[in-house]
């Protein structure tokens, strides 16, 4: 397996001489066969390893076992304790979600600080194909069917051209020790569905189906650089009038709605939202991607610029407000009476001073009775607020958070329940 992986990390370009590479490392079998392949292959390497914290004595095993390791092999080691689960909490987003964020932004700051120029990481053929199989399962594009490429920016995945068959091969006939992560085997994530239960059932009806995969993600590579090529065309014919991008109406054309789509998603903007602005005969209508850009329909045409963020005015409770808004603290023991225009809050989460203030792009909370997180642009969209709707709707932060949007749904994460201890009742008037 040295010389397979050895030719394609030539052929693909992934490494070469001048390169000094980070490695992430889990102490599971594909990372170690990874970090034993390239050590083998003299790479300049360093290796970086996560310990989330999810895993109790497991993951203090893990970091154990992948320092010793590195010690062993005389390479430098770097690990990061992370706070996993309150950070996925506070963002309201899934632990795996979290976990990556995390792993990635480290591993940008170590390659700076060790003037490193590659990250590379181990994922495989099987990898690959699960991932395919999820994009296409949620919806995708031809992106995610292309699945992951063998290299992005200084990101590099040289064992994509082996299976996970291969590994486990060649970690048993060379003895290597690795560290198990009991949560392969649950059944709770989705892609250890797709991993057990459905891709054996298509290796069975394609027993050659890694080469299958490979043979197809190649060819929508190929489409997809002739797709980008257009794109770039088509992006080149859009005029600039007074710093916006003007798109008249008579440009959008069945062929070239995957142009329109990528270049509003690229900005932020939702599909409904894309839709809309195709579809819209009102003059007038705003809609409101990310980094404050922004389309507005014109009679014949779409305008389309990034607005320069108005300066926020924010008003503390205790001072004069824009709104008639009163707040009363009460022992937990009273009797909710919650309408759009009074919010029941637990006193004891509310971090710094209450203010208020009007929303932003990227404003987001978690609805009352609900865990995941929504944009507040979202939950407008969901609500039919109108443009003026949306310019009138104050909210209520604390130092960190959104509490309540004013008259209409408070912050899941501040719900009073058996054990709060002090409620603020805050009443529109």
């Amino acid at each position: 397996m040295l010389s397979k992986v050895s030719e394609f990390i030539q052929k693909e370009g992934l490494i070469d001489d001048s390169d000094k590479v980070l490695v992430a490392v889990s102490g599971g079998r594909d990372s170690i066969v990874l970090l034993m392949l390239l050590n083998n292959l003299k790479v300049p390497i360093e290796v970086a390893h996560c310990n989330y914290q999810l895993r109790g004595e497991e993951s203090e095993s893990d970091e154990k076992f992948v320092k010793g390791l590195c010690k062993k092999l005389q390479i430098p080691f770097h690990t990061n304790r992370f706070e996993t689960v309150n950070a996925a909490k506070k963002e309201g987003i899934s632990i795996q979600m979290k976990a990556r964020d995390l792993r990635y932004s480290w591993f940008y700051k170590l390659v700076k600080e060790r003037n490193l120029t590659k990250i590379a990481t181990a994922h495989h053929l099987d990898d690959q194909l699960e991932t395919i199989l999820i994009n296409l399962t949620r919806g995708t594009g031809l992106k995610g069917l292309r699945g992951m490429k063998v290299k992005r920016d200084n990101i590099v995945r040289p064992l994509l051209c082996v299976s996970r068959d291969e590994i486990n091969d060649f970690i048993y006939a060379n003895h290597i020790p690795f560290r198990e992560d009991c949560s392969n085997a649950s059944g709770k994530y989705f892609r250890n569905k797709i991993r057990h239960q459905v891709i054996p059932v298509l290796k069975e009806i394609n027993p050659s189906l890694f080469q299958a995969i490979n043979n197809s993600t190649k060819r929508l590579k190929a489409v997809e650089c002739n797709w980008e090529e257009q794109y770039e065309a088509w992006k080149s014919t859009l005029k600039t009038k007074d710093n916006s991008l003007i798109l008249p109406f008579s440009q959008i054309q069945k062929a070239t709605i995957t142009f329109l789509q990528q270049f509003f998603r690229s900005k932020g903007f939702s599909y409904p939202d894309i839709e809309s602005m195709i579809s819209t005969k009102h003059k007038g209508k705003s809609f409101y991607g990310k980094d404050n850009w922004k389309v507005v329909t014109a009679s014949n045409q779409l305008e389309i610029f990034q607005s320069k963020e108005p300066e926020l005015k924010e008003y503390y409770l205790d001072q004069e407000m824009p709104i008639d808004l009163t707040i009363e603290c009460f022992e937990n023991g009273i009797t909710l009476q919650p309408n759009g225009n009074k919010a029941y809050i637990n006193a004891d989460k509310v971090q710094g001073k209450l203010k208020i203030r009007k929303w932003k792009q990227g404003d987001w909370f978690i609805p009352l009775g609900m865990n995941g997180k929504q944009k507040i642009s979202d939950y407008f969209t969901n609500n039919k607020f109108s443009l003026k709707d949306k310019e009138d709707t104050w909210l209520l932060c604390d130092a960190e958070k959104v509490v309540w949007i004013i008259g209409h749904r408070s912050d899941n994460r501040y719900r009073v329940d058996p054990g709060t201890k002090n409620i603020y009742v805050i009443s529109l008037q």
